[in-house]
């Protein structure tokens, strides 16, 4: 079957800052994870358009300690390269101002990759790092923070075994002007050293620009002459916004692609928010000529593959993203996340359900909260869980939380009184901060949802022949509400106090 297009985002929801490698005919993709752990999400696919997510790489204090992180702090952009038998990841984290790469290698049966438990530090000031390697030796390029403030495209030599800075840095590039020059790639084809670049802020003025040398350390004063090379900052029209933070690959058959982050605002009257946050896009590139064209210019929604017919050999039909989880294992799913730090300490499975116990943080802490959550995938879809009768609340609460950070949240929370089941209703937004009781139930619930849509977000608590709900606009909940870009919106369940929540499934549907 020939595919003659495909739908972005190739991974939906809070996928930001895409880096794809290929390991014989397997593709390796990373995204960053910010405050969210297990740190630096990893997928894997055949086909470039249907994703495995695999388990985190970043699980313990010695990888990355995320436990200081605020939110849209944490785990920056992230790169992923093989070399020698290796993959190697660079990142940053913000919450610890480290650079450092973690090492990490294939499984004998190739279905997993096994990391390394210790991270090698590279000394820089900067973030955005990218790793390159060329005859024996091993170059790190990142977005260099100057003493005047400026930003530039600077590069280092260092030992890989170490993290030993060998080659001090040196600037490569200011960019082509645009502000906050960013996420740099080195790509080497023919007798050029291409490096790709992001400008522009990762709001509605992002860009991907490129310019070449014929000298790995330059100067890269040979712009692209269509710089900039992708981007829809003028293309109100286009579905996909902020187009930005790209990695070019090439397949087994040779072809090469782009993937890059970007954004679906919704569209709510003559207003545009975006809950779901920055996703992980994929393009075809035709590079027959000096500088590569992608997907003839425009980041579109729908990629029509028609004139790739190359690229479209190795792609197959794209299948729903519909997430279930039944429990059958004790291994926690990987698309779960919680804030911070692991909460593995708290969490039971048994006889196909888990159970979360509570804690004393909160959600507008910087502690460990008992929040276990999926992101938000699409405008319109229903997250769900099924709760079991084995849930004690004693004297807690548990409930179901949505947040994009820890002074954007709403929670539906559930007491125990004597003679019934009081039904809270809690919301934060910066400092109006409102809890109240909507109501009681006769018996614990045995269903809990949030259905989104783009403009509000309903709570709903059900028992046999009982229903409460409320509903609050999603705007608060939006990038723009929190004039911030990295993160988008969780959704999962949350525990406080010595309240156990044990649930038989939990589902994320979208809402055709």
């Amino acid at each position: 079957m020939t595919i003659t297009s495909y739908q972005n985002p190739i991974l939906r929801g809070m996928y930001p800052d895409p880096s794809i490698v290929r390991v014989d005919d397997t593709f390796y993709l990373v995204n960053s994870t910010f405050e969210y752990y297990p740190g630096i999400a990893v997928s894997k696919s055949k086909d470039l358009l249907n994703w495995t997510k695999l388990p985190s790489i970043v699980k313990n204090h010695k990888q990355a300690d995320l436990r200081q992180a605020k939110s849209n702090e944490g785990i920056f952009a992230v790169c992923i390269r093989y070399h020698e038998g290796y993959f190697y990841v660079i990142t940053t984290n913000f919450a610890e101002w480290k650079n450092f790469i973690i090492r990490g290698k294939l499984s004998v049966d190739k279905e997993k990759i096994i990391w390394e438990n210790k991270r090698i530090e590279v000394d820089f000031p900067g973030i955005d790092p990218d790793l390159y390697f060329e005859d024996g030796k091993t170059y790190v390029q990142f977005t260099g923070y100057l003493e005047n403030g400026q930003k530039a495209i600077q590069q280092i030599e260092i030992d890989i075994a170490t993290g030993q800075t060998l080659r001090p840095a040196e600037i490569l590039t200011y960019g082509s002007g645009g502000r906050d020059v960013e996420g740099p790639h080195i790509i080497k084809k023919g007798n050029y050293y291409y490096l790709l670049l992001a400008e522009g802020g990762t709001g509605m003025g992002h860009m991907i620009t490129m310019f070449r040398s014929k000298n790995l350390w330059g100067p890269y004063d040979e712009a692209a002459p269509n710089n900039p090379l992708f981007t829809n900052r003028d293309r109100a029209e286009q579905p996909l916004q902020n187009i930005g933070h790209a990695d070019l690959f090439q397949d087994q058959l040779g072809n090469w692609w782009l993937t890059c982050l970007g954004t679906r605002p919704a569209s709510v009257g003559f207003v545009q928010y975006t809950n779901i946050g920055r996703e992980t896009l994929l393009y075809p590139v035709d590079w027959s000529g000096d500088w590569p064209v992608i997907n003839n210019g425009t980041p579109t929604q729908t990629v029509d593959m028609t004139a790739f017919p190359e690229h479209a050999k190795i792609l197959s039909e794209q299948k729903a993203t519909d997430f279930i989880d039944t429990f059958e294992t004790t291994e926690l799913n990987p698309e779960w996340i919680s804030l911070r730090d692991s909460l593995a300490s708290r969490i039971i499975f048994k006889n196909h359900t888990l159970t979360l116990t509570g804690s004393t943080e909160k959600l507008d802490g910087l502690g460990v909260p008992s929040f276990l959550a999926v992101r938000q995938t699409e405008h319109d879809e229903i997250f769900q869980i099924e709760l079991s009768k084995d849930s004690k609340l004693n004297s807690g609460a548990f409930g179901l939380a949505v947040m994009i950070n820890s002074n954007h949240y709403a929670t539906l929370m559930i007491e125990k009184f004597e003679d019934c089941f009081a039904i809270y209703k809690h919301l934060k937004v910066l400092d109006i901060d409102v809890n109240e009781k909507i109501g009681e139930l006769s018996e614990l619930p045995k269903e809990l949802s949030v259905t989104n849509t783009k403009e509000n977000k309903i709570f709903t608590a059900k028992t046999n022949i009982e229903e409460i709900n409320f509903t609050i606009n999603a705007m608060h909940f939006s990038n723009e509400a929190i004039a911030a870009l990295n993160t988008g919106d969780v959704q999962g369940i949350y525990v406080t106090g010595d309240a156990t929540m044990t649930i038989n499934k939990a589902s994320r549907k979208k809402i055709n």
